[in-house]
């Protein structure tokens, strides 16, 4: 039920960056090479993804319903996978439906970009690291979070903390032996491809309209407080250019580092101290370098939402819901973002308000997430004694005649 009305969604005309995807996979497959021959903007493991479908269908129009097929093929293991952990916590009850649930409806209403970027990958490959390190099965985890960070990158910002959980187990040697099958072809790629390429692109991006920090200065622009900003189409993306825009840019870059390796940092010391039990609790950890690493970037297009979705979902197994809540309606208000056609020129009052709010929820999760991840290693204060119970054995001693036998045997 889930899965079926985005299947029709995928098999749409509305193309989106599928486009791109295939006249990338088509000049590869005719022998260009990338980033050579032409631009491509992607870690070297998403060429990868597209070839299939292109290899298959000769046309964009054929093209697009066998992509968007693989995308919910995806889409199918992630709710799965749901389905399953719900069954495993609370049994054959309503309640075990409600994060396969949660995530279908954000699905549904994100289904813009949900089935018409290749983002939804990588976030599936995540889903199989976090189920391999919930089982103990850490070699399996190391390769999915590999060819996950390959393909999309952003999952390098939990290999900290799976290294630091298999640290703890004494498996650490298992987890790089899966790393390291999952990065070795670049070795032979290397010869043929400077694959490497695509990360000039995105050292040389703008300041993204969505980000927290456009976001803002784009409001502070409508209310008529900053002068000179300019929203403008970039190649990859909308972009606010100008001096405060170059000024907003400059800032979120060192905040977005800083606040990524902090919170990593933070979910380590975290799991040395406490190492998670269940997997709604190890979602819960890498979620809070996920969402600090999308709501602090410069650069936030309204994909990202897709990488926290899953784990998101989770995380509604257990705990506080509050933060799952807020990523889960966040994901669902970049959907209204896009409504009418100022996206085009510049937001509008009533989409800037949904965007600031949008944005809003992701920063209050991050902050929430980064309370919790301090929290869960608090020790737990130790239960007091009674007075009574203390004096109880002297006292008892005490009015017991001299030479009793019970005295002598205690």
């Amino acid at each position: 039920m889930g899965v079926t009305p985005l299947v029709v969604y995928a098999f749409s005309p509305r193309v989106g960056d599928l486009d791109l995807y295939f006249k990338t996979a088509r000049a590869f497959l005719a022998g260009a090479t990338p980033n050579q021959d032409f631009r491509f903007e992607y870690p070297p493991y998403a060429l990868l993804w597209f070839v299939p479908a292109a290899w298959l269908r000769s046309t964009q129009w054929e093209f697009v319903p066998v992509f968007g097929l693989q995308l919910a093929v995806m889409d199918a293991f992630i709710k799965w996978v749901l389905l399953v952990e719900g069954a495993r916590r609370w049994g054959r009850t309503w309640r075990s439906f409600v994060p396969c649930v949660a995530y279908s409806l954000t699905s549904w209403a994100a289904a813009l970009y949900y089935l018409k970027r290749y983002d939804l990958i990588p976030a599936a490959l995540t889903m199989v690291a976090l189920l391999a390190l919930a089982r103990r099965r850490d070699t399996l985890a190391g390769l999915a979070l590999a060819v996950g960070v390959v393909t999309k990158l952003y999952p390098v910002v939990l290999v900290p903390l799976a290294v630091m959980v298999c640290w703890k187990r004494g498996t650490l040697a298992r987890l790089l032996v899966g790393l390291t099958l999952g990065v070795a072809p670049l070795l032979p790629l290397s010869a043929v491809w400077p694959w490497w390429g695509f990360a000039t692109f995105h050292v040389d991006r703008g300041l993204q309209v969505e980000s927290l920090g456009a976001s803002l200065l784009w409001a502070a622009h409508q209310l008529g407080l900053v002068q000179g900003v300019l929203w403008i189409h970039a190649p990859a993306a909308y972009e606010l250019h100008g001096v405060a825009a170059a000024g907003v840019r400059a800032v979120s870059r060192w905040l977005w580092v800083v606040g990524s390796l902090g919170m990593a940092a933070v979910g380590m010391w975290s799991v040395r101290r406490r190492p998670p039990e269940q997997v709604e609790d190890l979602a819960r950890l890498v979620l809070g370098p996920l969402v600090v690493f999308i709501i602090l970037n410069p650069v936030l297009s309204p994909q990202f939402l897709t990488w926290v979705m899953g784990a998101a979902a989770l995380a509604l197994l257990s705990g506080s819901r509050t933060v799952p809540v807020l990523i889960l309606v966040a994901a669902i208000c970049s959907r209204g973002v896009f409504v009418g056609t100022t996206y085009r020129t510049g937001l509008g009052i009533p989409q800037t308000l949904l965007l600031l709010a949008r944005n809003g929820m992701l920063f209050a999760a991050g902050c929430l997430l980064l309370r919790d991840t301090l929290r869960r290693v608090k020790p737990s204060p130790a239960p007091a004694v009674a007075p009574a119970a203390v004096e109880y054995l002297p006292l008892q001693a005490a009015v017991l005649p001299e030479g009793d036998g019970a005295t002598q045997r205690r």
